[in-house]
């Protein structure tokens, strides 16, 4: 969103008294952008931690990427925050992405306060800026400061002024009876018990305040340090509790080896301790823990409550993964999702296992690559949010693994539903010693159902266990329809099927299950969905006509337009297949008088005549005897 985060991290680290000199974004100086690709390119790639200490508080503080390509980063960041800090450019205000962000904040429930940057910047408003934030984002957002000379590199941020405090107490003393009572009675309100009833709104996420300043001048950073302190909630979880702790990123240390980071909720960690990693069903044991100091990893005996720092000793933990107790564990929320699929190639072919590995490395870091290798192409294929993602990737391959790599044109990823209900029935009975019997009955479920999973079966028929192999290997299963792509959004019924009390083995259900649920999907067929996305699109009014009609031309739906002035706004939905380009398109044909912000808005049906369709990769189950070959191992494995 080019907000300036980065740029208010160093600031907030500079007038906090824990560095000498503020770093410089376009000069590669910044502490938050570890990675060389993000100091050359002045953009956050992923999420760092900085811990720092401001009077008696120490503050964890999560820089997240901006850019919509890296938003699976903000995701995996969000579970780990007590609270956040909201950044808005003063000058571009409320973005696509802004909007994002803030629903997934209040998915989450967390207190948010807003910082409106870059006041000195020509053309900065706040006034019209913090009037946008209650109109598209609360009408519970509240200013607690003035600024004098917006727009001028001599701009200021003072306290709330006479016009501003009246305001911000009446919706304080809206959310407080108490204070309501005085503020009604024409009471005197002193400053201390205003903010410790506005800090107690903030806390139950009923006030969102926003402040403005300016990270570059250093103009209303150490307002916001006061606020973080005075407002935000303190960190939940105690040292005495059962220990509970969540991985949310890997990485690779040059002398470590392998490290998870993880954010500590309750309890504590140490040094060899062996503790329970919860989702993936097995004790992990704790070699060496590092503990953050602003930017840099040292030495810790352990982690307590509150605290983020990197475990060594757990080489297989994932991102995602559950240390101890769930209890205090926030749930994952989740509105990332890959678009487009690209092949990766060596520009040398004689490293191409050099490639793999390292896009390996990479898919483990970053799980939503969905790293797949065809190993009759010989080709790799990693899943994409957009063409900034790809630069990134050719960059991180280069100087992180020195190996140069071509990226392919991307390629749409499709989804199958079941266009018709249908049954399906698979007796793995032979050759011996083998025996599943299994029919499913396969139905479209609602938009954005997912899988659903009945059994009508008898545990006498078929063992709970069995059931339950049938249950785990849906996904599996469904990872490739008859048209090539993931089957979602249906029903799966168990209906019939037997085990054997001797010859039956769990391998045996999920070999069934898979040709059992593709003679569904053939007998009923799919209908191929493709991804939409929601757009924005403002400009100015005398290129209304021709944008209105490249949408319509995309196959998109387009609301009634805003029209404010001489500028007009656009939103509707469009699909991503007739759409890639026209960000370029829409910047050619506007010279820069038009702006076009996206996100996705799920998949919908494809017109019969569209879309695209794939073989099958690898061996299919319709081909019963060769997939059984291949399943017992009489057949090279030409899928992984």
């Amino acid at each position: 969103m080019d907000a300036g985060k980065t740029t208010l991290t160093e600031s907030l680290l500079f007038h906090s008294g824990n560095i000498p000199d503020v770093g410089q974004v376009d000069r590669g100086t910044s502490h938050s952008d570890v990675l060389a690709v993000e100091r050359r390119r002045g953009i956050s790639v992923r999420s760092s931690a900085l811990c720092f200490d401001w009077h008696d508080l120490r503050i964890n503080l999560v820089d997240t990427p901006g850019h919509v390509d890296f938003g699976a980063e903000v995701e995996r960041s969000l579970r780990v925050l007590d609270a956040a800090v909201l950044v808005v450019c003063c000058v571009a205000g409320v973005q696509t992405q802004t909007e994002v962000i803030w629903r997934a904040l209040r998915q989450r429930d967390l207190p948010v306060l807003l910082f409106v940057n870059k006041i000195d910047r020509l053309g900065a408003d706040p006034d019209a800026v913090r009037d946008q934030l209650r109109r598209e984002l609360s009408a519970h957002i509240v200013s607690v400061d003035d600024v004098t000379g917006a727009g001028d590199l001599t701009a200021t941020v003072s306290g709330a002024g006479q016009d501003t405090r009246t305001a911000l107490c009446e919706a304080v003393a809206a959310e407080d009876d108490g204070l309501l009572e005085r503020y009604l009675a024409d009471e005197p309100i002193d400053d201390a018990t205003l903010r410790q009833s506005l800090a107690s709104s903030v806390e139950a996420r009923r006030l969102f305040p926003v402040l403005c300043g300016s990270a570059k001048s250093g103009a209303g950073v150490k307002a916001l340090l006061t606020a973080v302190d005075d407002l935000l909630p303190d960190a939940p979880g105690a040292v005495n509790d059962p220990v509970s702790a969540v991985v949310f990123r890997r990485d690779r240390d040059e002398r470590l080896g392998q490290v998870a980071a993880v954010r500590v909720f309750a309890g504590s960690l140490k040094t060899r301790d062996r503790i329970q990693n919860l989702t993936a069903d097995r004790e992990e044991q704790i070699t060496q823990i590092k503990r953050l100091s602003l930017d840099r990893l040292e030495d810790a005996s352990q982690l307590q409550a509150g605290d983020i720092g990197f475990l060594s000793g757990l080489p297989d933990a994932q991102i995602g993964d559950v240390l101890g107790d769930e209890g205090p564990i926030p749930a994952v929320v989740s509105w990332s999702q890959p678009l487009l699929s690209v092949q990766v190639s060596p520009t040398d072919d004689a490293q191409l296992t050099d490639l793999l590995a390292a896009l390996r490395q990479l898919s483990a870091e970053d799980p939503l690559l969905d790293l797949r290798w065809h190993d009759d192409e010989r080709e790799l294929h990693v899943r994409i949010m957009g063409a900034i993602q790809t630069e990134i990737l050719t960059e991180i391959l280069q100087t992180r693994f020195g190996l140069k790599a071509k990226i392919h044109e991307p390629t749409v990823i499709y989804k199958e539903t079941p266009a018709n209900a249908a049954e399906g029935a698979e007796a793995y009975t032979m050759p011996k010693p083998c025996w599943a019997i299994v029919g499913l009955r396969i139905e479209a479920g609602e938009p954005g159902s997912g899988i659903e999973f009945h059994s009508l079966v008898d545990k006498i028929d078929i063992h709970p266990k069995y059931q339950n192999e049938v249950r785990q290997f849906l996904p599996t299963a469904l990872s490739q329809g008859i048209k090539g792509w993931e089957v979602t959004d249906l029903r799966v019924t168990l209906f019939e099927g037997s085990h054997h009390l001797l010859h039956s083995r769990p391998g045996d259900f999920k070999l069934a299950t898979h040709m059992a649920v593709m003679k569904a999907l053939q007998a009923g067929d799919t209908t191929l969905l493709e991804p939409m996305l929601a757009f924005e699109i403002r400009g100015h009014s005398d290129l209304i006509g021709r944008i209105t009609s490249d949408i319509i031309n995309m196959r998109g739906q387009i609301e009634p337009a805003k029209i404010d002035g001489d500028v007009f706004t656009l939103t509707g939905r469009v699909p991503l297949a007739t759409s890639m380009d026209y960000v370029v398109q829409l910047s050619s044909l506007s010279s820069g008088r038009a702006s076009l912000a996206t996100q996705f808005d799920g998949y919908d049906p494809c017109p019969a005549d569209l879309g695209q369709t794939r073989p099958y990769r690898g061996i299919s189950p319709l081909d019963r005897a060769k997939y059984i070959l291949w399943w017992r191992g009489a057949i090279k494995d030409s899928i992984r």
